[in-house]
């Protein structure tokens, strides 16, 4: 199959996931139309009181057919829990609606902690940097770029949250450090299917391995850029989109779209775990789901 009829398809998984979900993709893409109502909206909802993070040893789970419109697994699926760096998807949602340039050169943020030498990126790097290794210092350069800076930035990530009927959703900062960066495991599978339209966030996303080039006096230093879901990624290569996230609160998050052929019919499917206790139970949930369809499971999976 080729890219052209592979995005053709993940198009119409998704629109069929919406209209499962009563929201048709039109609905999605009026920002323009609804701005002036919702950021109304989100000035009032900064005296709203938001849902206080439950803490809690079990983790929140969901696995969807975006086909069918049907959840083959769900885990506390509506716990409002912390996000970790899911949070960056939204990030990379909202700074593509304003700019799709990623030749555009910015220098790097040090308003949070970065791998990277503070100097001048392109936007394209800081968005590998996010993406891939989930560098902070990437994302809070990306939002400080937004016209009105960083906190209108913030603004549009909630307005958008508003847009996309992710009503457990807030965010506070772009990176996902914030414990106020909160969702459930249903909107994380909105978060990632709304992610899915766009083909710099599957592409950049799901890339095991990338290498930045330092300029240092005559020569260049290589800055390698390992994905924080590399294990996955190398194991599975039917996965079209990929984040992962780690805070304390949160504990161990992932959130991916993934392309399974299940009794030779091509199914697209969202996982979204959150709040494993390690690497190893995260990836070891995944697997047990990603397994599960591909030799045929059927109904829902029990098992944790």
């Amino acid at each position: 199959m080729n890219i052209k009829d592979k995005l053709l398809n993940i198009q119409y998984a998704i629109e069929n996931w919406y209209n499962a979900k009563q929201m048709t993709v039109v609905e999605m893409l009026v920002l323009v139309v609804l701005l002036g109502l919702l950021v109304v909206q989100s000035a009032e909802a900064k005296t709203t009181k938001h849902k206080q993070i439950v803490p809690t040893n079990t983790m929140s789970i969901i696995h969807v057919d975006l086909e069918h419109g049907q959840i083959i697994k769900g885990q506390n699926v509506d716990r409002v829990r912390g996000l970790a760096s899911i949070t960056k998807l939204m990030t990379a949602i909202v700074a593509l609606d304003h700019n799709t340039d990623m030749d555009k050169i910015l220098t790097l943020s040090n308003k949070a902690g970065s791998r990277l030498p503070r100097r001048e990126y392109t936007r394209g790097e800081l968005f590998h940097a996010m993406l891939i290794k989930s560098d902070n210092g990437a994302a809070e350069t990306i939002a400080a770029d937004y016209p009105g800076g960083r906190d209108r930035f913030i603004s549009a990530m909630n307005e958008r949250a508003m847009l996309m009927g992710l009503k457990n959703t807030h965010f506070n900062d772009p990176t996902g450090l914030n414990i106020g960066n909160v969702s459930t495991a249903d909107d994380v599978a909105n978060l990632v299917v709304g992610a899915a339209y766009y083909p710099q966030i599957r592409r950049i996303s799901t890339k095991e391995e990338s290498t930045i080039l330092i300029p240092i006096k005559r020569k260049e230093r290589p800055v390698v850029l390992s994905n924080t879901n590399k294990v996955l990624l190398h194991e599975f290569d039917s996965i079209l989109l990929s984040k992962t996230g780690f805070t304390n609160p949160a504990g161990f998050c992932v959130a991916i779209l993934i392309e399974q052929q299940v009794k030779n019919e091509l199914h697209h499917q969202v996982i979204v775990v959150m709040g494993a206790k390690n690497t190893a139970q995260r990836v070891d949930t995944v697997k047990r789901m990603m397994y599960h369809v591909m030799y045929g499971g059927e109904g829902n999976d029990s098992r944790v």
